[in-house]
This record gives structure tokens, sequence and C-alpha cells, in this order.
């Protein structure tokens, strides 16, 4: 072959209006832009490829300026070409301009504040392409290009004759077919072609006539043969060739030239029909703010026609009052969302909510705003009919009732049947507090005949809202997005159930080596003290005296107890809250029952070992001294608690929740990806203690009182799950502020709270979950020291996890805890604003402890002045901790 580009002939749909087009061989373009081909060899010199930009076809009217062309979409497409000379000087292409062509519309990659996908609603893979092989006869030919197709992937289906050919052509639908044109073949390729495109079954295929290249050659001077292929609906020509290599690249042309970029544009116009049809009023204008497009529900709020619109500023029919605040925003690439005035067609103006969304098709400037306006719940509610332009509406403010069927639109029979079924729904016996609030709204709402608008549309907005099925999952405040991305990232991770790449999975023996197992008492002999006679070291026995206090050193009992300090702290804890009378067993059980507890600790874990178990279990313990816990706990509850404080991570594998689902844990497959650790710590609780008989704190217990404290733990453990941490904060809350009738404002706190709403079963359950939460993530309420070394070392573990998933090629789920790169004050800056500081001020408002704010706003502004003195990296970290006053107690290895 002396030119192999004279095998690709191009042609493009005929309704594109601008084209860019390339007859420079794909093969020449960078090797990752083969979408799963790049192993093809290419043996050519790599050159700058022309990138041809034409003109308007024979076609089409030259009259026609690009203004007049049918949508904006369409509009867009011609400023990419403009643009082109300066973007072909800075990139691998050299630009030459041609008149008369055939154009082709390549796709377009759009940039603006979430970013379009080249594949957008668009996804290759090889084996989805399929091609379609129409040959009269088995020969060289057909079975060289099968095997070429073949080699790429493709599902290659062969047809013997037009019938055959027509016939699977309606059941599969090719991307691609190549039609034997050669003659004397017994295919009349020609008439097959026309019955292909005349099916309608796929507009996006691709027709290639395979042909001789006498074909080509032999033709008279003024005769172009590819040009009447074209006309008769044949997009490319192929020449006939024996080589396997040099046909694959061919094939990988036309999809890559032809097959692609239809599919991109039919995916764009399917987007356009979204915006086009959407219920929200959409429109779509220019840097400038002119309007360049404007949907059909523009039409039916406002009154006027798209032609009416086009061409003026917005600011003509939509307005705002910090319209230069507005403009700023935009231009810096920012969303805006505000309150916007609408001047519709009849003069009359109403306030919608709209969200600005800048939108950049070339550069780092927006060249295009794209205008949301919440305007469904009016739509909905205006009386519209066929051939209704939107100027008879109902009077300013009356609104059409929310109830199921109200709307005044076109009804079908699926309609009625849906709302019918609505109706016997509402009129079930049964009903829920939330459906009962859902119903009082709506009728205010039915009821708001001269209500302001804008207040009917908050008051929908709500009602949405209640009508979710998730009415308590954490979400960052639109104000605070952008805060600080190590806190987002935190925060994010904690409050977020788990979501995953499930194809990034990876096996759990890959990623999580320790796995659970089922230790028995008996392998504890040699870490089991018995208690005939035993009195702890003098150290740790003076140590026990202050084990209530706040500042309580538990770094230091974890250095003298040799990394035990679950068993020593929790033998005195439970003591003194009368554990083993409570239970009904005796003290060596429960001691037995911490060892083997303690033993399923990773001592490894920097973090999530027994020393944070001991800690949430003092804090517990600290908690129940209130007067008011005291009131309300039996001592059961109390027991139960500090068992669940002291189980409450047990066998965590230093590793957070969605991590495991991440790596395919069996945990993760266990528990359904749902509260995977804190289902793992309740259970494995529950099987150790159950295990052995020596270890068995509940063998003294009944049935009933057994199955209390079985499920009090069960619940305590799993309300450390942070995707429920607003829930549960804010149920505590609203139970915590109901008042008793006649209370004055002077009056104690203790006093205030409605105690006999407060002893409900149910609630003192809550008070259960917020006190376990407030002790688990109890660290910067400690004192300064124990404060940083517990920032310390979480990161230290959330620093793990980033490496091993960095390691395993797996999803990173705090990018920004990167050791190199993390600031440990902003993470704990922003733990404390997002989780840390509501919780605790309502905590110490309940149970009366200063203590807590107080240290928790002194650690605050220490972070935030080591942030400013540049302490921000774990070195920095530990080197901040050998000045005296923050020194810590470390074990020697």
């Amino acid at each position: 072959m002396k030119n192999a580009n004279t095998l690709a002939m191009n042609r493009a749909p005929r309704s594109s209006t601008r084209s860019v087009q390339s007859f420079q061989s794909f093969a020449d373009v960078d090797r990752e832009e083969l979408d799963g081909n790049a192993g093809m060899p290419d043996t050519r010199r790599q050159t700058k490829p022309i990138l041809y930009v034409y003109g308007p076809t024979e076609s089409e009217n030259p009259n026609t300026s690009i203004e007049d062309s049918d949508t904006w979409f369409t509009r867009l497409i011609p400023g990419i070409c403009t643009r082109l000379a300066a973007t072909c000087c800075q990139s691998r292409y050299v630009m030459e301009v041609k008149e008369p062509a055939i154009p082709i519309v390549i796709p377009v990659t759009y940039k603006g504040p979430q970013d379009l996908k080249s594949n957008l609603l668009t996804s290759w893979s090889p084996s989805s392409t399929k091609i379609m092989l129409v040959f009269g006869r088995d020969d060289h030919q057909s079975e060289v290009l099968g095997s070429a197709a073949k080699k790429l992937g493709w599902s290659v289906t062969y047809s013997r004759s037009t019938d055959t050919a027509l016939e699977t052509f309606h059941s599969r639908g090719h991307d691609i077919v190549v039609i034997d044109h050669r003659g004397s073949r017994g295919i009349d390729s020609d008439s097959l072609c026309r019955l292909i495109r005349a099916s309608g079954v796929n507009p996006n295929t691709v027709i290639v006539a395979l042909v001789r290249k006498s074909f080509l050659i032999n033709a008279d001077q003024d005769q172009i043969m590819t040009i009447g292929l074209m006309g008769i609906g044949f997009n490319r020509t192929l020449l006939e060739c024996s080589q396997e290599n040099l046909l694959a690249n061919e094939l990988v042309n036309i999809h890559a030239s032809e097959l692609q970029p239809r599919l991109h544009l039919a995916a764009f116009h399917a987007l356009y029909v979204a915006v086009d049809r959407c219920r929200d009023m959409v429109h779509v204008t220019n840097d400038r703010h002119v309007v360049q497009f404007a949907n059909k529900a523009s039409e039916r709020f406002l009154g006027y026609k798209p032609e009416e619109l086009l061409g003026n500023k917005i600011m003509d029919i939509v307005s705002s009052d910090n319209f230069v605040l507005m403009d700023q925003h935009l231009r810096r690439g920012r969303e805006w969302e505000g309150n916007m005035n609408c001047k519709r067609k009849s003069s009359k103006t109403i306030t919608v909510n709209c969200r600005i969304v800048p939108f950049s098709a070339s550069g780092r400037t927006p060249t295009h705003y794209i205008y949301v306006h919440d305007t469904t719940y009016l739509l909905e509610n205006m009386a519209i009919g066929p051939g209704n332009t939107g100027t008879q509406q109902m009077p300013r403010g009356s609104v059409h009732s929310l109830r199921r069927g109200s709307f005044d639109v076109k009804s079908t029979g699926s309609e009625t049947h849906r709302r019918s079924s609505f109706t016997k729904i509402h009129n079930l016996p049964l009903e829920a507090p939330i459906t009962r609030v859902i119903g009082i709204l709506s009728t205010a709402l039915n009821d708001m005949s001269t209500t302001s608008p804008e207040l009917a549309l908050q008051m929908y907005k709500a009602i949405e809202l209640l009508k979710g099925t998730e009415l308590y999952t954490p979400q960052l405040r639109e104000d605070t997005r952008g805060y600080d991305p190590v806190t987002e990232d935190l925060v994010g991770a904690l409050l977020a159930s788990p979501v995953y790449a499930r194809d990034s999975r990876r096996s759990s023996n890959d990623s999580v080596s320790r796995i659970p197992t089922s230790k028995t008492l008996t392998n504890a002999s040699a870490h089991r003290m018995s208690l005939k006679g035993y009195r702890p070291p003098q150290e740790i026995h003076d140590m026990m005296e202050k084990s209530l206090d706040w500042d309580f050193d538990i770094f230091k009992l974890e250095v003298l107890s040799c990394g035990r300090p679950l068993v020593y702290l929790g033998m005195n804890l439970i003591g003194l809250y009368e554990g083993p009378a409570t239970l009904g067993c005796d003290e060596k059980t429960f001691f037995n029952w911490l060892t083997l507890v303690e033993m399923h600790y990773h001592a490894d874990n920097s973090y999530h070992n027994s020393s944070h178990a001991a800690d949430v279990l003092q804090a517990t313990a600290k908690f129940m001294r209130s007067e008011r816990l005291k009131m309300i706990f039996d001592p059961l509850d109390e027991v139960t608690a500090l068992i669940a404080a002291a189980a409450h991570d047990i066998d965590h594998p230093g590793r957070s929740s969605q991590f495991l689902c991440n790596a395919n844990n069996k945990l993760a497959i266990l528990y359904n990806d749902l509260a995977v650790l804190e289902s793992h710590h309740a259970a494995l609780t529950f099987k150790l203690t159950l295990a052995d008989d020596r270890a068995n704190i509940f063998k003294g217990l009944d049935r009933e009182s057994y199955k209390v404290a079985r499920q009090n733990v069960i619940d305590m453990i799993l309300a450390t799950e942070m995707t429920r941490h607003f829930e549960h904060l804010a149920k505590f809350v609203n139970v915590c502020s109901n008042r008793m009738a006649g209370d004055s404002q002077s009056e104690p706190v203790s006093e205030v709270i409605d105690m006999t709403v407060l002893l409900q079963p149910e609630n003192i359950t809550l008070v259960k979950r917020m006190m376990i939460k407030c002790a688990d993530v109890s660290n910067p309420t400690r004192p300064l020291k124990a404060c940083i070394e517990w920032a310390r070392r979480i990161a230290e573990e959330y620093f793990r996890q980033t490496d091993e998933e960095k390691q395993n090629g797996m999803p990173v789920v705090m990018p920004m805890f990167d050791r190199l790169t993390c600031s440990i004050p902003k993470s704990q800056i922003g733990f404390v604003d997002f989780i840390i500081n509501d919780m605790v001020e309502a905590w110490d408002t309940f149970v009366d402890m200063p203590e807590l704010i107080s240290h928790m706003r002194l650690n605050y502004d220490k972070w935030k002045e080591y942030q400013e003195q540049g302490i921000s990296t774990l070195q920095d970290i530990e080197k901040l901790q050998t000045s005296p006053e923050l020194q810590i107690p470390r074990r020697t290895t």
C-alpha cells in the first residue's frame, strides 16, 4: 500500500451543520486513545496529523447563518471550530481549512464545575461492538476480515444472502455492516444498503462497502466513485486486503471516526431532550447573559415563545437584587443559588428559587450560564390546558391541593389507576407519625388560598423532604462545602454510608489479613492471672483511686499494665458498679471475660486497641456518676453499659467498614455491607462470651434478664456507627427539649426536663446510645496532652489505611489522609466543628459536666494555633510531644 489513508473514505450524518474531520489514520493518535486497543502494532513514523475543518455541504443552504440553526446545542459546535486554530498551535494537530466537503461531528469535551465526561451516556467495550459481514460466499477476504474483528474482541455475524442479512440486522441492529461490493458474489450490495437504511433499526449503523482497488483507480478522471456509494447510503469504502493487522487497524479507524462520534452525538441529543422536556424551567445564556436556549417549561411558565427570548438579555425577564455579586461568582466559575423574580408575559411577577451553573465549552473561563429554576411545584399547580401558552393563569398566590390526584393535568388510564392505589394506601388503618405530619402540612397548603407563592413553595419543599426515606442521612450543608478538603474527607468518611466501586474490590485475603478467629478461653491461659490473693502492682493500685477522674491518665496505665489496661481498669470500674452481684457471677468470671475481650483487640493498631476500649469504658463510668443518669438507669443498665463500652470495638482490624466493603472482606459479605464493623463487634462479643462457661458473665441471669442485657449491649455497640450520628443526636435533643408545664427559665436544668417522658423505655435507650457515642469520641474533650496523643494515633491508623489502599489499587476512602500532605490540626478542627461540638454541648447540658466544654474549647484553640504555626504533619506532632507539658508515658519495645 502506497498510502494506507486511501482506505478510509469518510462521510458524516446529513443532519450535521458544521463539522470537523480527519482523514489521518486513527492509529497515529497516542496509544492510550485507542479505547482498549493500545496494544496494536504500528511501525509508521509519528508525525503531526492534519485536522481538516470543513464548511457546509452542498445540500445545506449557504445563506443560513449559525444563529438560524435548529437548537442551542448545534450552536455550540461551530464555536469549537473557530477556536481550533489556536488550539492546534498548542497540540499535535496541523490545521488546514477546506471549503467543500462532507462533514462529520466529533465529540466535544465540555468543562464546567461538574465536567461532562466524553463517554457520557455511552459505554464501549470491545465485546459490545457488533459487526455483520455480508458476503455471498466464503472466501479468504471474509475469513481474514472476520478474524481481524474477532481480534478486536467484537461480536461477528456472517450473512450469505440479502434476506438473511436483513433478518439478522432487524434482530441485532449491528453497529457496523460490511457489504461485499466486488460484484458477481450473489449480493446486490446497493439494494441491501438502501434496505438497511430504510429499516430505521439503528440510525447510527456504519455501512462499509468492501471494494477492489481497481474500483477506485480505473474510474474516469472526473468521476469520484466514493461519492456515488455515499449517495446510496454507504459511509465508508474499504479496499480488499489479505493482511489481518492492516484490516484490524482500519476497523479501529471506522469505529473511532464513524461510530463513536455518532454515539456521542446521540447521547448529547438525549441530554438535550431531557433538558427540553424537564419540568423545571431552564435557560441557557452566553457569558453576557444573552439567552441562547429556553426549554418548554419556560414557555409554559412565562408565556414567552422561544423566539421571543432568544437573543435577549435574560435580565429582561429574570431579575435579582444581587446581580452584581451573582455575576462575580459566575465569572469565577462558581455556582450561584438564590431567589429570582420572573416576569411573565402577562406582566405578573413571581419569585422562584434558581441555581445558575457556569459552563465552559473551551478554556477556563465560562462561556455559558445555565439557569435552572425550581418551578416544578408551580407548573404542577397552574391550570394549563391544551394550547394554552401560559398567559391565562390562576391569580397570583393561588395554590392547588397537593393531595394525590388533585393536579389539573391531563390524566391517563394508568395515572388514574395509580391515584386510586394511592387513595387505598392513604385510607389504610395504619399510620406513622411522619404520615400525619405530611397530611397536616398538605392540608394547610391546600387551604392557603391567600398565602404568598414563596411560602407555599417552601412548604412544598418541606413536604418533599419529609417524604424521603432517609430523614436523618447526614450531608454537609451547601454553605460549608469547600470548608477544608481534609475535614470533608474525614467527616464524609465517618458519616456517609459505604459507596464503592464493586468492580474495584479485591479479595479479603489480599487486603486484610487479620480476620476474626474464634479464640477460646483455654488459649488465653498464658495471659490469665489467678484472683486468689491477687493484688495489682502498687502503682496501678494507686492509679485506680482516680479511675473516675476526667483527667485519668490512660496512657500511663497502658505502660504500667504492659499493654493490658482494659483488664485492670475494667475490674476496678465493674467492681464500683457491683457488676458481679448484678449479673449473678463471681469476680473471676468477670476477670476471665475481660482478659478474653482484651485478647481480641489488636495491639498493633495505633488507635483501635484495648487502650481505646479502656478509655471509652472510663468515660462511660464517669458519665454514669451524673445525678440524672443515676435517676434513669437501673443496675442492669449500668453494668451492660460498661460491658458494651469494653467490647464496642473488639477485633477491630484498624480499617474502616467502607474499606472492608471495598476489599470484599468476608465480614462485609456476612453483614451485607451494612454496619459491618459494629455488627461484628456485637456478634463476636456474645460468641466469645457464650463459648466458654468460665467467661460467661451472663450465666447467672434468667432468660428474660439475659434478653434485656443482650439487647442493651447490642444496641449500644451498634449506636457507635457514625452513619447514624445525626439521627441519634436529633432524637436525643428532641427528647431532652420536652419541658414541664409551668417551669420557669430560672429553674435548674435538672428540674426542667420532663422526667416522665425521659423515663419511658425507648428514651432510656436513646440516652444510653448518646452516652456511649460521647464516650467513643471523647478525645477532643480530654486534657490537651491526651487529646494530642489520640489525634496522633487515629491519624496514623488512617494513614496506614490510605497506604494499603494505594498499594493494592483500591478506592481511597479518605484521599486527604496521606501521611505526606495531611494536616492533623485541620482534621481535628473539622471534627470538632461538624461532629463533636453540638453533641458535647447537648450532652453537657444533660449530665452537667462543664469540664467537657472547657477542655474542648481549649483544645480547639490550640489546634488552630498549631495550624497557624505550621505544625501539621505526624512528625510535627511527635516533635511537639517532646515538650514536658505534652509528654506522655510510652512503652518500650
